[in-house]
Formats: C-alpha cells, sequence, structure tokens
C-alpha cells in the first residue's frame, strides 16, 4: 500500500466561540509499502487526527488521501487502526472479548 496525502488540511470549530481551529494545516506526504512511519510531537498537534483521516474515519477539510491511488472516504479492511484507548470488558475473558 502507498498512502499518498496532499494538500490535507483539518479544521475544527469551536463550540464556544465559532472559530475555525486547524488540527492539520497542508500535510503533504507519502508513505510508501513496507516503510516504517512514526508520527511524533505534543498533545495535541494533529497526529491522531492524521491517523483518523488515513483510516477513514474522518475526511479531510481540505485535500486528498489516497491508498494506492484510491481516495479514502470510509474506512476499510485494507487498513488496520489500534485505538488510544483500551476498549476491552474487564468482565469477560479474552475469547469472549474477541468474540464480541
Amino acid at each position: 500500500m502507498t498512502f499518498e496525502i496532499e494538500n490535507v488540511s483539518k479544521i475544527f470549530v469551536s463550540e464556544d466561540s465559532g472559530e475555525k481551529v486547524y488540527a492539520l494545516k497542508d500535510i503533504n506526504l507519502t508513505i510508501e509499502t513496507g516503510k516504517f512511519v512514526s508520527f511524533v510531537g505534543p498533545s495535541g498537534c494533529g497526529k491522531t487526527t492524521l491517523l483518523r483521516l488515513i483510516e477513514g474515519f474522518e475526511n479531510p477539510t481540505e485535500g486528498t488521501i489516497k491508498d494506492d491511488g484510491e481516495l479514502v472516504t470510509e474506512p476499510s479492511n485494507e487498513r488496520g487502526f489500534i485505538f488510544q484507548h483500551y476498549s476491552l470488558f474487564p468482565w469477560l475473558n479474552v475469547i469472549e472479548n474477541v468474540i464480541f
């Protein structure tokens, strides 16, 4: 898989003030198959937002993200995503959590 991230921006609107807040602005990146990539930065800099866009959980406000030339607009079983916060049920065992 090759991901092409072209001129991607993600804007959120503040509920309090109605002001536009850029989580990401003009991101350009190509991630080639077999490459290991890390996004490093302080809390709130847009790392998780970028990953959510790559997975297709959200769409960019501006720009495009392509997975092997196909526009990413929704999640796909061809891509994986591990959430920051675990979502296991402590009252279930491992097998029961997997089945759920």
